[in-house]
């Protein structure tokens, strides 16, 4: 990649001049923010996305007009129901990308919470960490064989990895005062390290190539 781009980057101008028609990408969260912003633009240039969004129902009176309205140059879109906070729901989703066995150039881990109040999943972890991590582990650790070869895992992140390590002794806040942006630091910082794993892992590297 030649050009720079930054903070103030739009994705239409990170994606200007790319043709992106016969692509297959898969987005969790597209129903606002960032998500959405990337699968209008995606689907704009032709990419086939399939996003995910928690209300099914809400979502598709709300963002269907913006999405529809990017279909023109070629692009197409399919909402599938998501709560990563719940295990069941994730395994659900990941189940019926399985049995539909089609593949994806692109896999981008975008939903997630930031400095809610204290609550836990479904599962009983703790909500942040729950969902901007477990949810999505599970989640791309089971359609992984979806990725196409030289595919690419996009994993969100921020800053936020640089507030807090993770404490494996209290991931759940049972022991110490509960802070909402310390949760969250922890839950961006095991988002970051499982990038790294999960590259390290899958990664083709040139030597390892067919000849």
């Amino acid at each position: 990649m030649t050009k720079k781009f930054n903070a103030k980057s739009t994705a239409d101008q990170v994606l200007s001049g790319v043709d992106l028609k016969g692509k297959r990408i898969f987005i969790t969260g597209v129903s606002s923010g960032i998500g959405l912003e990337t699968a209008r633009s995606l689907i704009s240039h032709g990419a086939s996305v399939v996003g995910t969004v928690r209300d099914l129902a809400k979502a598709e009176e709300e963002i269907t007009p913006i999405l529809n309205a990017e279909k023109q140059n070629g692009g197409s879109y399919e909402l599938m129901e998501l709560d990563l906070a719940s295990l069941q729901s994730v395994r659900t989703c990941a189940d019926t990308l399985l049995d539909k066995g089609q593949r994806f150039e692109v896999i981008i881990a975008n939903a997630g919470i930031m400095a809610t109040p204290f609550g836990r999943t479904v599962d009983g972890f703790e909500v942040q960490f729950g969902t901007n991590y477990v949810g999505h582990f599970v989640l791309i650790n089971r359609i992984e064989p979806l990725l196409v070869d030289h595919g690419r895992l996009v994993v969100l992140s921020s800053q936020a990895h640089r507030a807090a390590d993770i404490n494996l002794d209290d991931l759940n806040f049972e022991r110490q005062e509960y802070d909402p942006f310390v949760a969250y630091g922890r839950s961006k910082t095991a988002t970051t390290l499982f990038a790294v794993e999960f590259d390290k892992r899958h990664r083709i590297v040139e030597s390892e190539q067919p000849q």
